[in-house]
């Protein structure tokens, strides 16, 4: 079939990743920088994540994230997530005194460590960690 031919063909649908109303801290920083900033998620996806904080950052930045996802599963809970990614847009927070939202779309991702069963989770993110109580 040739280049005319496909034009009859219904294009294919994409359906956008399913969204998780997930707050929780994130470090951020861009790719190749020393000093991590620090935002909160207003939901995550499997390709993407939008993001409250108070640094704007232009689109096509490449970005790495670091966050824990407070979700149990199976008696483990809490796992540590490192994405790199890059800034769809970037905009200010409507309500909220300098505030911005960034999203996100997330390239590469893997879990850094899942922390012990059931445990009570506090955040420390002063000395780049997060402890379990």
């Amino acid at each position: 079939m040739d280049y005319r031919g496909a034009a009859n063909v219904a294009p294919k649908e994409t359906s956008r990743a399913r969204r998780y109303d997930i707050g929780t801290v994130i470090r951020y920083r861009v790719r190749g920088e020393r000093d991590w900033h620090e935002g909160m998620t207003e939901n995550i996806s499997i390709s993407g994540v939008l993001i409250r904080t108070a640094r704007s950052l232009k689109p096509d930045t490449a970005i790495e994230m670091r966050f824990f996802l407070p979700v149990e599963l199976q008696g483990e809970c809490a796992a540590e997530v490192f994405c790199r990614g890059l800034v769809v847009r970037s905009s200010q927070a409507g309500g909220h005194d300098g505030e911005v939202i960034i999203a996100a779309r997330i390239v590469h991702s893997r879990f850094l460590r899942q922390m012990g069963p059931r445990a009570d989770l506090t955040g420390d993110f002063s000395n780049g960690s997060r402890r379990s109580q």
